[in-house]
């Protein structure tokens, strides 16, 4: 039996969605919901009925619960525990294969959850008058090369080519470069996250690659990955790459017992976040001079 005002409830996830794109984990649900009578056996159409009323509830008091104090963080992450807990307790994670990414869009959603009153509080600070500073997904600037089909062709007017990477969550700038009288947008991260629920070797060797990339575009990057579980040899130290940090959110291995998201690793990883939004990033002359160092 569903719930009584499910149809409401489907109607303010749509409504969300349209007042904030980037609330990847609503629409995941609402495009899984919409294709229900085509994709979804019986019992997935009723776990997801029971999901999307929960979810309802966690997304409604985040949405109306403004701020980036201690106490808000505090909060947000009780609510993550408590929709985390409910899909674990039902078993939903089962229901539903891997592909359809049901629980990697939790993390990704919430870190836009986190993170949106900050970016907002940036651009009034700084004075974003132009809309340019942006968070949520995003394929994110890597680097551009030039490619010709003959020497003619790179005489007159050789073709630039714009690498990106999808990122699972990113503070990022807008920008719009203009070459060869042909206009290409991108998206230049200051912070890119990768999110995931656990790591493991294969997929640990994968985000160094994807940090190098990232940081080839824009050094001054904070690349952090945010995980549930860490899944890789504790012997395996990622400090030679360029990652700069990894937080494992539950603070254990997958395989070990069930613990929840510790709002001290959350609020460690938004503090160091801001910290690096809003220091200098390039004073090599005060550093020299104060300090006797450059880099």
């Amino acid at each position: 039996m569903g719930h009584p005002y499910f149809d409401k409830i489907v109607e303010y996830l749509e409504q969300s969605l349209e007042r904030f794109p980037q609330l990847t984990h609503a629409s995941n649900l609402l495009t899984k919901w919409e294709e229900r009578t085509k994709k979804l056996s019986e019992k997935q159409v009723d776990a997801l009925n029971d999901i999307i009323t929960n979810y309802y509830s966690f997304l409604k008091i985040n949405l109306e619960t403004i701020g980036y104090s201690k106490t808000v963080i505090e909060k947000r992450v009780q609510l993550l525990n408590d929709y985390y807990n409910f899909l674990n307790t039902n078993n939903y994670d089962n229901v539903f294969t891997s592909q359809g990414k049901l629980r990697p869009t939790i993390l990704e959603e919430f870190m836009y959850l986190l993170f949106k009153d900050y970016v907002k509080s940036l651009k009034q600070r700084y004075h974003d008058s132009t809309d340019v500073l942006d968070s949520g997904n995003a394929k994110s600037y890597t680097n551009m090369y030039f490619t010709s089909s003959s020497i003619e062709h790179f005489i007159e007017s050789p073709n630039v080519e714009i690498n990106v990477k999808d990122q699972d969550f990113a503070i990022y700038r807008n920008t719009t470069l203009s070459i060869n009288n042909k206009k290409k947008n991108i998206k230049i991260p200051v912070i890119a996250v990768e999110c995931k629920t656990y790591i493991d070797r294969t997929m640990l060797e994968g985000i160094i690659a994807t940090a190098e990339k990232i940081k080839t575009g824009n050094p001054y990057t904070l690349f952090i990955v945010v995980s549930e579980n860490y899944d890789v040899d504790l012997s395996v130290d990622p400090a030679y790459s360029r990652i700069d940090q990894i937080y494992v959110l539950r603070k254990c291995k997958r395989k070990e017992d069930w613990a929840n998201i510790s709002s001290k690793v959350v609020l460690r990883m938004f503090k160091e976040v801001t910290k690096h939004i809003e220091r200098p990033w390039s004073d090599v002359e005060n550093k020299m001079r104060n300090q006797g160092i450059i880099i």
